[in-house]
């Protein structure tokens, strides 16, 4: 992961969104467990259910999101980072040259000058290949 994509995870690794959504979700069960026994002490069974049925599915959906952001994260950080890299061509003396892709870069687009002929090289290929992970 990248410092920016870093940034919008919290210290849980989550992002910050999604943890201020299940805060919010925990804030409303908590006053609807509140208000279910207020009403159960006040008897009014229906209404006192209904609030507690409320509260607890909060938590279970709490939970459930929590736990399951946490595997969906440990899948992401295992994808494997891609470097996308150009490769040039020069037609006249057949020097090829690889370099990072740069935006603009489309295949058989003129690039750069040939260091060997100093003709025009040609984009051949564009492709990603797994970034070298520094020794």
């Amino acid at each position: 992961m990248g410092e920016q994509d870093r940034s919008i995870y919290s210290t849980f690794g989550m992002p910050r969104m999604l943890l201020i959504a299940l805060l919010f979700i925990g804030i409303l069960s908590i006053v609807s467990l509140y208000l279910g026994f207020d009403a159960y002490l006040s008897d009014k069974q229906a209404r006192a259910s209904l609030y507690l049925l409320l509260g607890t599915g909060g938590f279970a959906l709490i939970g459930y999101m929590f736990f399951r952001s946490k595997s969906v994260m440990e899948k992401v950080e295992m994808i494997p980072q891609l470097e996308v890299i150009t490769t040039l061509d020069c037609p006249s003396c057949g020097l090829k040259n690889i370099r990072a892709f740069q935006r603009g870069d489309y295949l058989f687009k003129e690039a750069e000058e040939c260091t060997r002929c100093k003709g025009k090289t040609v984009i051949a290929k564009i492709h990603g290949r797994e970034r070298q992970k520094p020794k």
